[in-house]
């Protein structure tokens, strides 16, 4: 992203990534995710615009079915690096 984010859209950001890692493993609808943050319909269209760029960025999944509505999402696992492992030496 090169645009500066915006405080709110992060603080957003923060409680969405906090209702889905609260319900883990089980993934959340949009209208869940909503009410778990309590924005409502008022900011619907900002909290599934926070939800799409954390999707983008690999943070969470998007689950949906053909046809189907609501559209289900799920934290995905952070990626952590090991240091490399070393063997010693039998004594």
């Amino acid at each position: 992203m090169t645009a500066r984010t915006d405080p709110f859209r992060l603080h957003v950001a923060d409680q969405v990534l906090a209702a889905l890692a609260d319900a883990d493993p089980a993934p959340l609808s949009t209208p869940a995710i909503q009410d778990r943050t309590g924005y409502g319909m008022r900011y619907g269209q900002l909290v599934y615009q926070v939800l799409t760029r954390l999707a983008a960025t690999r943070q969470v999944e998007k689950i949906t079915a053909p046809g189907t509505k609501p559209v289900y999402w799920r934290r995905l696992a952070p990626l952590v690096s090991l240091p490399p492992m070393t063997v010693r030496p039998e004594s």
